[in-house]
């Protein structure tokens, strides 16, 4: 096997270093990691929460900004499925970001007892994006609304509880809950945990009869 030198032109280098000076000067560095969290800023120069790499945390803070070689990013967004899979998650402190939560942020999470949010005005669940935004029940378990309490700043309750998304939530309070109630019931986890997976399920089974009604029509068509 013979190897051979490849030699880029002079040209071709010049603009590619141009090109990622222009990204870093934007603020743009695509993947950061930082504890454990991966962020990415795409939409620079805010960031968003990708993944949470540890799915063995019980308690989480996200920092509202990330400090990356000196300089500050602001956290906006939790991404899509950034805890998913969490399933001993029970306080998520989200700090104060000031942009939204996409679709399975918070699926399969069924011990998640608290989210505090430090922000005065609700953050959004979901967003214009044509496949990560989502209505609420595609961002948390609809059984959250029910099992998970909601921790805002002291005078932003009524703010909350009529606050798209976050109006779902039966309990939304100011002050962190005391132990008792973060007490997880072992068969609520699992009826929870039951609840998902067939809601799943119902989901799988609405997008295959769309499927097979499409091939059906499809097949019509070709024998006219």
């Amino acid at each position: 096997m013979t190897l051979r030198k490849i030699i880029i032109p002079a040209m071709l280098l010049a603009i590619a270093v141009l090109l990622s000076l222009d990204a870093m000067a934007q603020g743009r560095i695509a993947r950061i990691k930082q504890g454990i969290f991966l962020y990415s800023n795409w939409d620079a120069p805010y960031l968003t929460l990708d993944t949470c790499l540890d799915m063995t945390i019980t308690e989480a803070k996200i920092s509202d900004t990330v400090t990356w070689y000196g300089r500050n990013y602001p956290v906006v967004e939790i991404g899509p499925g950034a805890f998913r899979g969490c399933s001993n998650l029970v306080v998520l402190d989200v700090g104060s970001m000031t942009g939204s939560f996409l679709k399975g942020a918070f699926f399969d999470c069924p011990n998640l007892k608290v989210i505090k949010v430090g922000r005065k005005e609700p953050p959004k669940f979901g967003n214009n994006h044509p496949f990560y935004g989502g209505n609420w029940d595609e961002i948390i378990e609809p059984y959250h609304t029910l099992t998970t309490i909601i921790v805002v700043p002291e005078g932003c309750e009524e703010a909350y509880r009529n606050a798209p998304g976050w109006k779902e939530f039966k309990v939304i309070q100011s002050h962190m809950p005391d132990g008792t109630e973060l007490q997880i019931d072992e068969i609520d986890v699992q009826i929870n945990n039951l609840e998902s997976e067939l809601r799943r399920t119902q989901e799988k089974e609405r997008r295959l009869l769309i499927e097979i009604e499409a091939l059906r029509r499809a097949k019509a068509t070709n024998h006219q």
